[in-house]
């Protein structure tokens, strides 16, 4: 996982927002760098009569000002008890911007705080957050890749970049698969992550405008940040996950691709990969690329696509081949878990010239039938291979990989 990623979720009310600065500020002004929590408690309740209403706990008045905090315009100290915060620098030019109603210095300081700060670790508002994504970047990012997104677009985006660890690449090419609108995350984490207070802010400044449920870039923002918000890295730092995610996955490969056993695609380590859109050029380009021979010690090897695989599962709606009645358990992307294998195994790419790892060449199987194959006895073997090459054969003769059931099993699987 990216770790566990916390944002404010007590108010993105622009009232109580200004008002947490107006504080911050006065008591800069009077020479008072720290501004405690007790005092601060007593002071916005009286800025916010509202907040006084009911029992509200101190905690909850505190965190009023968590979005100031969130976007670097105070520094909070967590080591005092009780805690107390002081504005910044950029807090004193924000709020300076505020009294002299200059809407688009505002809006540049916490676009610069936007682009640079960290949010999803080392934030002063949350001290508990640890991932490497930072939401506002995502957002911002989002709604521009997307032309727009949703609270449930964004929610499902932020629960599988940072739970399931699925590259950002890859969730927006799903996301933009369907409405965003109807994007569903688990009920466990819903509340979460549908409910994100910083958007609220955002929409009220003018950095992003609200048509209907759909956030949208603002005019002003469009104009001067759209270059930048493109160039943005949705992460504070890159995990190795997602960095090394593909490399891991090859170097497994190819350590084992001469070995008698599980010479292919181990889902496990493709779960964050999705499936392509097989009417795209870049589709077509990885499905009929040119082998590329790479020399490791004495031996060569062939990389995969790990997409080109979960594609080929896609394709077979997550049904094992080998026998239709087999049905595994629900993979953390709320599909039924299948594996990928290649009837032509990967260590027969040298003998041909045609690339193997391609969806002709691809067989969904559940965790069963795939043992079977590798570990098997001849008969077993022997009808469950001939079954998947019946399937396949003219799959496998319309992209020129002529073979015979023969030739295949004795070749590559007695």
């Amino acid at each position: 996982m990216s770790g566990k990623l916390i944002m404010p979720k007590q108010t993105g009310q622009k009232d109580a927002f200004y008002a947490s600065l107006e504080l911050l500020y006065n008591s800069y002004k009077n020479g008072e760098k720290w501004y405690s929590n007790d005092k601060f408690k007593v002071e916005i309740q009286k800025l916010l009569p509202y907040l006084s209403k009911g029992a509200q706990d101190g905690p909850y008045l505190v965190k009023q000002s968590e979005l100031v905090r969130y976007f670097g315009l105070a520094e909070y100290d967590y080591s005092s008890k009780p805690g107390k915060s002081h504005i910044t620098d950029s807090g004193i030019r924000f709020y300076n911007a505020y009294l002299q109603n200059n809407e688009k210095l505002q809006l540049d300081i916490i676009m610069q705080a936007i682009l640079n700060n960290s949010f999803g670790r080392n934030n002063t508002a949350i001290q508990s957050s640890d991932s490497d994504i930072d939401p506002p970047k995502l957002f911002l990012k989002a709604i521009v890749d997307l032309d727009g997104i949703t609270n449930k677009g964004l929610a499902y985006l932020l629960y599988v970049t940072n739970d399931l660890n699925i590259t950002y690449n890859d969730a927006i090419i799903e996301l933009s698969k369907s409405n965003n609108r109807d994007r569903e995350i688990p009920l466990e984490v819903s509340h979460k992550y549908n409910d994100v207070k910083f958007t609220v802010l955002l929409n009220s400044l003018g950095i992003v405008v609200k048509n209907g449920d759909v956030y949208k870039l603002s005019k002003y923002t469009s104009t001067h940040y759209l270059k930048q918000i493109r160039k943005l890295s949705i992460y504070n730092k890159e995990p190795e996950l997602v960095l090394t995610l593909k490399e891991e996955y090859d170097e497994t490969l190819e350590s084992q691709i001469d070995e008698p056993l599980f010479t292919d695609i181990d889902q496990n380590k493709v779960i964050s990969s999705y499936a392509y859109d097989i009417t795209t050029e870049r589709f077509k380009a990885q499905n009929n690329r040119i082998p590329a021979p790479i020399k490791i010690g004495k031996k060569y090897r062939y990389k995969t696509n790990p997409r080109i695989s979960k594609t080929a599962l896609e394709l077979a709606n997550h049904v094992c081949l080998g026998n239709k009645e087999h049905i595994t358990f629900v993979s953390k992307l709320g599909k039924p878990y299948m594996e990928a294998h290649h009837l032509i195994p990967m260590s027969a790419q040298r003998d041909f010239s045609i690339n193997l790892d391609r969806i002709e060449n691809i067989v969904s199987i559940c965790p069963i039938c795939h043992s079977a194959i590798h570990l098997g006895d001849d008969a077993t073997r022997l009808e469950l291979v001939k079954k998947l090459y019946d399937l396949k054969e003219k799959e496998l003769k319309s992209v020129s990989l002529n073979i015979s059931f023969g030739e295949l099993f004795s070749k590559y699987y007695k």
